[in-house]
């Protein structure tokens, strides 16, 4: 697995297992995401009385392309800006959510407070649709 995140024109960041087609002469053609999900960075403001404390960040995770029942995704290589090697703690938290051995994400009591379904009742599927962790530089 190589897991990664991409930086793509929409300005989204998104985390998956990245991995590159090429034509027949080794040119870039598109990238496969597996199972992407997006992360949105909140730097929490608390006022720390240690002076050199580091900063906490909160990582929120949502599945990228969500409505889709696809977990693979073609995406074009001219939409994606740079890749790079996530932190190793982002990847640990990365591979619970996708290992399928994360009994929480199918939990019912996992959906996220105040997600519908459309009818204003919570959603019933079990899928997770705001997941959330906690990590510092």
């Amino acid at each position: 697995m190589s897991v990664q995140i991409a930086l793509l024109k929409s300005g989204e960041e998104v985390i998956a297992d990245i991995k590159e087609f090429r034509d027949s002469d080794d040119n870039l053609v598109s990238y496969l995401f597996s199972e992407p999900y997006c992360i949105k960075i909140k730097t929490q403001e608390i006022l720390i009385e240690a002076e050199n404390a580091p900063p906490r960040h909160e990582l929120i995770f949502f599945k990228w392309m969500g409505l889709s029942k696809d977990k693979d995704l073609i995406v074009n290589k001219d939409w994606v800006v740079c890749i790079a090697d996530p932190h190793d703690s982002i990847v640990e938290s990365y591979e619970r959510r996708t290992d399928g051995r994360n009994e929480s994400v199918n939990r019912r009591d996992d959906v996220a407070p105040g997600s519908t379904n459309g009818t204003g009742t919570a959603d019933s599927s079990g899928t997770v649709l705001n997941e959330q962790a906690t990590f510092t530089e």
